[in-house]
C-alpha cells in the first residue's frame, strides 16, 4: 500500500516539476528580452502554473512583451482587460492594445479589435471599422474572421446582401482549412449564388470540409450522391 501511494505521489510530482522547469526556462528567456518567452511566462503566472499566481507581474510581463514588438503580448493583455476575470475590465485600454497588436501584424489582435468596434467596446460602435479590421485579420490568416465576414455579407447582417463578396471571404477561410467556410462556399456553388453554379466544385468543397473536421459535411446529400470517398485527416 505504501509503495502504491509513493508511486502515485511520484507521478503527481513529475508534471509539477516539469511546470516549474518551464517557468525557470521562460524566466531566463524573458530576462534575455525574448518577447515570446515573456508572453508564455505571463500566461504561466496568471494561471498559477508551476509557480504562485501573480496577476500584477503577469500584466507587466505581457506589456513588456508588447513593448518588445511581440504583438501576442498586446493581444493577451487586451483579452485579460476585456474579460475582467484576471484584471479589472478596461475596454478602452484593451482596444488600444488590440489595435497595437494588429498594426504589428497579429491576426488575432485585428480580430479582437474588429469585435470591439462592432460591439462598441472602448469606442462607439462602428461597423465599417469592424469590417476593415476583420478583413485585415482574415488576410493575415485568422480564418474565423473570414467566416464571420462571409456570413455577414451572405445574410446581410447590418448591410446589404452581397453573395459574391461572401463567396470571396468564404474562399479565403476555406483556403485556411476553416471547414464551415468550405461548406458555405460549397452551398453557394451548389445553388449558383454569387458564383457560377458548379456541382463539381461544390462536391470538392464539401469533401474538403469533411476532411478538415466538419463531420456534418461528410453526410451532405450532394457529396453522398456523387459517390466521392473522403478520408478525414
Amino acid at each position: 500500500m505504501r509503495r502504491a501511494l509513493g508511486l502515485v505521489l511520484l507521478l503527481g510530482a513529475a508534471p509539477l516539476a516539469a511546470q516549474a522547469d518551464e517557468v525557470a526556462a521562460r524566466t531566463a528567456g524573458c530576462n534575455a528580452a525574448v518577447g515570446p518567452e515573456c508572453v508564455r511566462l505571463a500566461e504561466l503566472l496568471m494561471g498559477g502554473i508551476g509557480t504562485r499566481a501573480d496577476a500584477a507581474r503577469a500584466e507587466r510581463l505581457a506589456l513588456y512583451a508588447c513593448d518588445l514588438r511581440t504583438p501576442a503580448g498586446c493581444t493577451l493583455l487586451g483579452r485579460w482587460l476585456t474579460g475582467g476575470l484576471y484584471l479589472n475590465s478596461d475596454p478602452g485600454r484593451a482596444l488600444a492594445l488590440f489595435r497595437r497588436a494588429c498594426n504589428d501584424g497579429d491576426a488575432a489582435g485585428c480580430d479582437e479589435a474588429s469585435r470591439a468596434a462592432e460591439e462598441g467596446r472602448g469606442m462607439i460602435a462602428n461597423q465599417g471599422q469592424a469590417d476593415q479590421l476583420a478583413e485585415q485579420a482574415c488576410r493575415l490568416g485568422f480564418a474565423r474572421a473570414c467566416l464571420r465576414l462571409g456570413d455577414r455579407f451572405e445574410r446581410g447582417v447590418g448591410t446589404f446582401t452581397d453573395p459574391a463578396r461572401s463567396a470571396a471571404f468564404y474562399q479565403l477561410g476555406c483556403d485556411r482549412n476553416e471547414a464551415n467556410s468550405c461548406v458555405r462556399l460549397g452551398k453557394q456553388y451548389e445553388e449558383g449564388r454569387g458564383v457560377p453554379r458548379d456541382e463539381d466544385r461544390a462536391i470538392a468543397l464539401y469533401g474538403k470540409a469533411c476532411r478538415v473536421g466538419n463531420n456534418a459535411a461528410c453526410h451532405l446529400p450532394l457529396l453522398l450522391r456523387s459517390g466521392t470517398v473522403v478520408i478525414p485527416q
